[in-house]
């Protein structure tokens, strides 16, 4: 056979293939993250679903020129070396020179990685030149016809898709209620889903979607008779029922939910998705043995899954069993941890073991991508702290103030309030004039110095703070109370007083804090039964012993001894430590 003839064959199998199988190729090229090696398993899989793929898909006969040959290869080749733009209109072009749907679907699929809008769209209208009976393409053009706000397009897209295919109807609605989550607001999300005209015909599908969706939107209103409808027309259905158990819980019904799936979690044909539902449930109500029962049967058929093994873990945790919360996290991490947050409940299973040692390594090796990171360091400088290593607490607070500089105030404040509630004000009112000298003017750092200035009597520095918030924000309600509150209890500048937590009433009415400083201030003034008005309005809204502690000793004043007693006593019950209320009650030689 002349060689030539073999390369220019070989050339044409190679094109008509890629157009099918380079996609995971050309995306590589675009990835985020590091490539993971894939175990030898792993690859064995791949092949015979590639082998068997070949066999049972033949690739679409192309009519193959020079021109279109070149437009492909260049285009992959442009992909793989990341010029995606390049890659997008070479594609695109190839697409207008053969009638190939997969050459159109090829170019819309790259158009959409780039995310640009108009390459997006003229590949897609293309894909739909060439094949208008492709229903993927359809609810891939939907998401960008939500982003340009064309609602009525997205319903006649989705109607289309599942008009061509109607068996998809579970898989193609689950992925458009996800695209409305992302890419519309609520209200208009959940309207286009009742245009849809699954949804007008009373369908299962459309009205799960739709009370899943309402869900997610936290409009449990809307949600429960829309998943009752289809539970009306398929009884069984697993899914509506975990999701009407999971609503019913979020509602604080925790009986009713568990009432929902106990029955079918009695069935032997009772999905593992359904027991991991039920017992999940079992555990937020306090039902633990129960719940860990479901788990460990669950663990016993699937080993390596990671949500049960948290799942077990927790509950390990709340037993108090740390030796075993251990058993089911290192084996989360011998899975690699996917969550990214094993390290930290090591760590406090350790805790649990007291093993100081092995707790503080297990904080510190909490990945700071992971959600659990601020937590494993509140948890480490906290257990240094506890254990007389004050110093190597806020030396670790300064190396993550200098690691995170985006976060560095944050990391200043924790500090300061680390610092207080161990009696060290001076060593947080330094931190804070340490901090704002590198932060000058930050609202979160002048407040955080004024309160601990007020602690050390240094009123004029918290006055100069908190104007220096006013200046820049003269409607700072929490400025205006917290320095109307201390001219009233530390000064007799009552009427300044007065004026400035009137003031922070009107920008947040009934706020039980200012209301309690109203009330002070109108105590300092004489106004007993004003007082009293204000104090009370606080208390029956949030029980602070502070407030309680400002009632009774303005009862006391007007003689009501044995009432401001009670207030005293239910305040101290509440909070036998609170400095406010012993030296209050002191006073008062109580």
């Amino acid at each position: 056979m002349d060689l030539l003839q073999l390369n220019w064959q070989n050339l044409v199998c190679f094109v008509q293939k890629c157009i099918i199988y380079s996609m995971p190729i050309l995306l590589s090229a675009c990835a985020s993250s590091a490539i993971q090696k894939p175990d030898e398993e792993q690859v064995s899989n791949q092949q015979s679903e590639a082998s068997s793929s070949e066999q049972q898909e033949p690739v679409e006969p192309l009519p193959l020129t020079p021109e279109l040959i070149y437009y492909i290869l260049t285009a992959e080749i442009a992909g793989q070396r990341g010029e995606m733009g390049t890659a997008v209109d070479l594609y695109h072009q190839a697409s207008t020179m053969t009638e190939s749907p997969s050459v159109a679907s090829r170019s819309a699929q790259i158009a959409i990685f780039t995310r640009d809008q108009q390459r997006v769209n003229r590949s897609l209208e293309r894909w739909i030149e060439v094949d208008p009976t492709d229903a993927d393409v359809y609810i891939l053009q939907a998401p960008f016809l939500m982003l340009q706000g064309d609602y009525d397009g997205v319903v006649k897209a989705v109607d289309t898709a599942l008009e061509l295919a109607p068996s998809m109807a579970h898989d193609y609605l689950t992925r458009i209620s996800d695209n409305l989550s992302e890419l519309v607001q609520p209200d208009q999300a959940l309207t286009i889903l009742q245009q849809i005209q699954l949804y007008q015909d009373n369908d299962p599908e459309a009205l799960f979607a739709y009370g899943r969706l309402a869900a997610f939107f936290k409009k449990h209103e809307l949600a429960l008779p829309a998943i009752e409808a289809t539970l009306e027309q398929q009884p069984d259905r697993e899914d509506a029922l975990i999701l009407k158990a999971e609503i019913l819980q979020r509602l604080n019904q925790g009986k009713k939910a568990l009432a929902i799936l106990k029955k079918p979690a009695s069935k032997k044909t009772a999905s593992d998705d359904l027991l991991f539902a039920y017992a999940k449930l079992l555990g937020e109500n306090g039902q633990t043995a129960e719940a860990r029962t479901i788990f460990e049967q669950l663990n016993s058929k699937r080993s390596e899954n990671e949500e049960i093994l948290f799942a077990l873990g927790l509950l390990a945790l709340e037993d108090k069993d740390g030796e075993q919360a251990k058993h089911y996290f290192s084996q989360l991490i011998s899975l690699g941890d996917p969550g990214k947050q094993a390290s930290y409940f090591m760590g406090l299973a350790e805790e649990l073991n007291n093993n100081t040692d092995k707790a503080l390594i297990w904080f510190a090796s909490v990945p700071s991508d992971s959600h659990r990171f601020q937590a494993a360091q509140t948890r480490y400088v906290n257990l240094l702290a506890d254990n007389n290593q004050l110093d190597k607490a806020r030396l670790h607070l300064k190396l993550l103030r200098k690691e995170h500089p985006q976060q560095a105030v944050q990391y200043y404040v924790f500090e300061a309030s680390f610092l207080r509630e161990r009696d060290q004000d001076q060593a947080a009112f330094d931190l804070y004039s340490e901090a704002l000298s590198k932060h000058p003017g930050n609202v979160e750092l002048l407040y955080g110095r004024a309160m601990v200035a007020e602690s050390l009597n240094r009123l004029s520095v918290l006055e100069q703070d908190l104007n220096t918030i006013l200046a820049d924000d003269p409607n700072n309600a929490q400025a205006l109370n917290a320095l109307g509150y201390t001219l009233a209890d530390r000064t007799n500048r009552y009427q300044e007083a007065l004026a400035l937590i009137t003031k922070a009433l009107e920008l947040k009415p009934n706020d039980p804090f200012y209301l309690d400083s109203l009330g002070w201030v109108h105590y300092r003034l004489g106004n007993l039964d004003e007082a009293v008005r204000n104090l009370k309005q606080a208390v029956i809204m949030q029980a602070d012993p502070e407030f309680l502690a400002h009632l009774g000793e303005v009862l006391w004043q007007q003689g009501n001894h044995s009432e401001a007693k009670r207030i005293w006593q239910q305040a101290l019950h509440r909070a036998p430590d609170n400095k406010l209320l012993l030296d209050t009650m002191r006073r008062f030689g109580q």
